[in-house]
């Protein structure tokens, strides 16, 4: 079907997923029509009009309908909706594929990419991992076996609630970083090697990384939600950080001595100069003035 006319209606509209990328809705409406791929991308660079409003034609929903499922499609300057409908949708730094049953739910199959945060590796509804690693929706896996990675999921989500996502997303790059290298270093603890052996039993390789990504989370959200504490965080920049490393030893590391030597990843994070600038994944809510927090102040 030729589509050089950009407000003619696709004969088989979709619906869009709730954080869609642009990218994967345009995918999907081409698969639903059978055209080439990349053709609905290249009518809409051709053509002067908004994508807002060539998408509204094409999928046969109302521009407000897909403003809120996938904001990106706002143009500086579109006030369609005031700030804090926005406020703590992602700010599209990272991505991810929507869990496979939510999908099927609303009657859509195959990957779905979104734009998503950090803390969001967990269905909740059915108990699937969609964090790190998950590159497709045959990688998402069921986490029936593992409960105290939901577990730790609900304490990675107060910690936000009492913390601040920025303060916490900080943190949780650090102690990412830190625990991948260990896991690199083959220094991992006990149950990590019991949580990645249930949850690879099933031996499909295109799970292998999400399955160590999975049973890394335990060891990777304790680590964070000290590091996170502006009183640990103090400690482990010190002097004296021996207090910190001894919590790390008995809540993190299962009783490891204490992390030694330049190629250790905690010993870096502790020699290294604290950052100033927090790193948040979401929209921020709007200030006093109607703007959001990192806009400048308003005059009044």
């Amino acid at each position: 079907m030729s589509v050089s006319g950009a407000f003619r209606p696709l004969p088989r509209p979709i619906r869009p997923y709730p954080d869609e990328t642009t990218a994967s809705f345009l995918r999907r409406l081409e698969n639903a029509n059978a055209l080439i791929p990349g053709q609905l991308r290249h009518a809409l660079r051709s053509q002067g009009e908004p994508w807002l409003n060539t998408l509204s034609a094409w999928s046969g929903h109302d521009p407000d309908v897909l403003s809120l499922a996938m904001p990106q499609l706002l143009r500086d300057g579109d006030h369609h909706f005031p700030d804090r409908v926005l406020a703590g949708r992602p700010n599209r730094t990272i991505r991810g594929i929507a869990c496979r049953r939510c999908a099927q739910a609303r009657s859509i199959g195959g990957n779905i990419e979104i734009y998503t945060t950090h803390d969001k590796v967990i269905c909740p509804r059915h108990g699937l991992w969609i964090g790190e690693g998950t590159n497709s929706c045959v990688d998402q896996l069921p986490l029936r076996d593992c409960p105290e990675i939901t577990t730790a999921w609900r304490h990675h989500r107060n910690l936000i609630t009492r913390l601040g996502r920025a303060r916490v997303r900080t943190a949780w790059q650090a102690s990412s970083w830190i625990n991948w290298r260990w896991y690199q270093q083959a220094r991992q603890p006990r149950t990590f090697r019991i949580r990645h052996r249930i949850l690879s039993k099933n031996d499909r390789i295109p799970q292998k990384q999400a399955a160590a990504a999975a049973a890394l989370y335990l060891p990777t959200a304790a680590l964070a939600s000290v590091i996170a504490s502006p009183y640990w965080e103090k400690i482990a920049h010190s002097r004296h950080p021996q207090p910190f490393l001894d919590r790390i030893r008995h809540e993190v590391t299962e009783g490891w001595l204490p992390p030694q030597g330049i190629y250790d990843p905690l010993r870096q994070w502790m020699l290294e100069d604290r950052a100033d600038d927090l790193v948040s994944d979401s929209i921020s809510p709007p200030g006093p003035c109607g703007q959001p927090h990192d806009s400048p102040p308003c005059d009044n």
